[in-house]
């Protein structure tokens, strides 16, 4: 057993990306965002986007960050228990290293595996890259790709995820914890999940499996 974890609105209550953006691009983000929503873009290709449009220093962002942190209840226990019973619990996450990174660190976990997009500052934006487990660059399927990966080391696949961007993955794991968006998503195509609110209730679940 192997447990995938999305990292914005699942392992945090808010929405870090959207934070970012909302505070410091500078640009049409919300029509970007759009278009991903009407399925017109990838996510991936949709946060090239919209990261592109900020243009702070990296510094900065990371102190925003470090202000806004809300994880979840209960994660640092669900981690713990994971650790204790041998199951690896793995961070894919369609959001960028440089803001989920200090996230870790500040809840004293800097050392959990995560796959992410990878970023580069530079006075025009931040580039925003993608990489499948071999290292290629990849514009779509990002968090189904590791899922796949992982089945190959883990076989049976718990996911936990919020949004849009986990759907794909998600219809392919064997167990799917889901809340937010993700929930509804899931309910409308009869796929099987169980709602969970915060990760004290995720570990109860877990346990029972």
């Amino acid at each position: 057993m192997i447990i995938q974890c999305d990292f914005d609105g699942t392992i945090t209550r808010n929405n870090l990306g959207i934070l970012l953006r909302e505070n410091f691009a500078r640009g049409d983000w919300q029509k970007i965002d759009s278009d991903y929503l009407r399925g017109h873009l990838t996510v991936e290709q949709s946060n090239k986007l919209q990261f592109a449009l900020i243009k702070e220093p990296k510094e900065r962002l990371q102190e925003f960050v470090r202000r806004h942190i809300e994880v979840r209840p209960g994660f640092v226990d669900f981690v713990s228990y994971c650790r204790e019973s041998a199951i690896p619990f793995v961070i894919v996450s369609s959001g960028l290293d440089f803001y989920i990174k200090p996230v870790l660190a500040q809840i004293g976990m800097p050392d959990l595996e995560l796959y992410c997009g990878q970023t580069s500052f530079n006075g025009d934006g931040i580039n925003v890259s993608y990489c499948d487990p071999e290292g290629n660059i990849i514009n779509e399927g990002f968090k189904k790709e590791y899922l796949t990966w992982l089945k190959k080391r883990g076989k049976n696949i718990i996911y936990i995820g919020d949004g849009l961007s986990d759907l794909d993955a998600a219809r392919q794991a064997d167990h799917v914890f889901a809340t937010g968006h993700l929930l509804g998503l899931l309910s409308s195509e009869s796929i099987v999940c169980s709602g969970f609110s915060d990760f004290c209730d995720l570990l109860h679940r877990v346990r029972l499996l």
